[in-house]
C-alpha cells in the first residue's frame, strides 16, 4: 500500500500545475482521469469525473487532500529536487528533475519510475522501462 501511495503521489505531482486541464492515460491509452488547475489548486478526477484527490500549493510545498478534505500527503521542493511525505511526515520519496526528465525515487533510494517531457506531451515509464500512462 504505501508503494502505491508513494508512486501515486508522485504522478500527481508530476501532472500538477502543467496547464489548465490534462488528460491523464494509462498505457494502452485509455483516459483514466483529468486534472484541473484553476490558480494554486489542481483537481484531479477519475475517469467518472468524480473527484480523488486534491492539490494546493503555497511556494514550494504543495498539500495533497483525499476527496473528503483530509490531508493525506505533501511535497516540498528545493532547488531541482522534492520530496514526498505521507500525512504523518514520513518521507515516501523524491524527484529529481534534469533537462525533460524527472525521476522519481522510493525512500530507501530505489528508482520507481521516470516522466520524460517531450512538447506537451508526458510519458510516465515504470523502474523497468515499460510505458505506464501519458499526460496531454
Amino acid at each position: 500500500m504505501k508503494l502505491n501511495l508513494t508512486i501515486f503521489l508522485l504522478l500527481l505531482t508530476a501532472t500538477a500545475f502543467c496547464g489548465e486541464r490534462e488528460t491523464i492515460r494509462d498505457a494502452h491509452g485509455k483516459v483514466v482521469g483529468t486534472a484541473t488547475t484553476d490558480g494554486n489548486k489542481t483537481v484531479y478526477r477519475d475517469a467518472h469525473g468524480k473527484v480523488t484527490i486534491t492539490a494546493t500549493t503555497n511556494g514550494s510545498k504543495t498539500i495533497y487532500r483525499d476527496a473528503t478534505g483530509k490531508v493525506v500527503g505533501t511535497a516540498s521542493a528545493s532547488g531541482n529536487k522534492t520530496t514526498y511525505r505521507e500525512s504523518s511526515g514520513k518521507a515516501v520519496g523524491t524527484a529529481t528533475e534534469s533537462g525533460n526528465k524527472t525521476t522519481y525515487r522510493d525512500a530507501t533510494g530505489k528508482v520507481a519510475g521516470t516522466a520524460s517531457q517531450s512538447g506537451n506531451s508526458t510519458t510516465y515509464r515504470d523502474a523497468t522501462g515499460k510505458t505506464v500512462g501519458t499526460k496531454k
